[in-house]
């Protein structure tokens, strides 16, 4: 069996999950075979499937396969016919998972995170909005990943903390065209083709405390606001994993846990063009913000 930590939590597995990283640890979660059925009839024309009732999700996804998650603690895989372990691996690392701590009463963003001097900045957005292509370009320029897509976080205490995830982010291959990085293309990735960009450098697995979320939008010139209380619960709450599929599953206690994080922590409009040609200006102008912030942790490698 394979052991994994990642997102703050032990993984033991029946198969590889390439993508996180291995670790002796406790099992809080396991991840195995077995046949799997819909919490709801499934029509046959279905491609993608996503089900939730009580603390049991289902998710479907014809390229690759299905998996049942229970309770927070339980993941069991089934591979489309004709597929491997690679596909179960995909299915359960990325929809599986997520799932998984969505129900062990985690915030779950669909963002990308780094680590900088002052504690961990998240970036959030729509996908195709620049998340991982920003989280890379930070890693390129000394700041240690913290996440990529999924960016989950516990809320409670003094400062809500960041749970790292894996040390590695997916672009498209134009976006790992601009930095140099000629990987492989993952032709079994859940949404569309990509390439897989080494982050292991600066990477850890210790938590880190939140200082900023920063929701990306695209305009005409780079700048960087405020967002009101109520704004940035909307925002918060629009771009978290799965929210909108639940209907009886903890939503009243998620609102508030995402609550809890806009009362300690600044969310922040992030405006710019998406042009990979200004990527240095938009880094200054994110470092002008960084420094900003009372001191929370160093994170943040030095280059050789």
């Amino acid at each position: 069996m394979y052991s994994y930590f990642a997102y703050g939590i032990g993984i033991h597995c029946d198969i590889a999950l390439p993508d996180l990283p291995q670790a002796e640890s406790a099992m809080d979660a396991v991840v195995k075979y077995g046949k799997v059925e819909p919490l709801e009839p499934l029509a046959k024309s279905s491609k993608i499937c996503i089900q939730f009732k009580g603390d049991e999700a289902y998710f479907f996804y014809h390229k690759l396969g299905m998996c049942r998650i229970r309770r927070g603690r339980e993941i069991i895989g089934e591979p489309c016919e004709g597929l491997d372990d690679t596909a179960l691996g995909l299915l359960a690392q990325g929809p599986g998972i997520s799932v998984l701590l969505h129900q062990k009463g985690y915030v779950t963003l669909h963002a990308s995170c780094v680590a900088t001097d002052r504690g961990a900045v998240a970036f959030m957005g729509i996908s195709g909005s620049g998340k991982s292509v920003l989280a890379t370009a930070l890693h390129a320029a000394g700041y240690g990943l913290v996440s990529d897509d999924v960016t989950v976080i516990n809320p409670d205490g003094d400062v809500p903390i960041v749970y790292p995830g894996y040390p590695r982010c997916h672009l498209l291959p134009e976006a790992a065209e601009h930095f140099g990085y000629d990987g492989t293309k993952e032709e079994s990735s859940i949404m569309q083709d990509k390439i897989t960009y080494d982050a292991r450098q600066g990477f850890s697995i210790a938590p880190v405390a939140l200082r900023c979320v920063y929701v990306l939008a695209e305009g005409p010139e780079m700048r960087i606001e405020p967002m009101s209380s109520h704004q940035a619960l909307f925002e918060l709450v629009r771009h978290s994993y799965w929210i909108r599929f639940v209907h009886d599953s903890r939503p009243s206690s998620y609102f508030l846990q995402c609550g809890k994080i806009c009362e300690k922590v600044p969310v922040r409009i992030l405006s710019r063009p998406k042009s990979m040609n200004m990527m240095p200006e938009l880094l200054t102008l994110l470092e002008r913000d960084f420094s900003a912030e009372p001191l929370i942790v160093a994170h943040r490698r030095r280059k050789a």
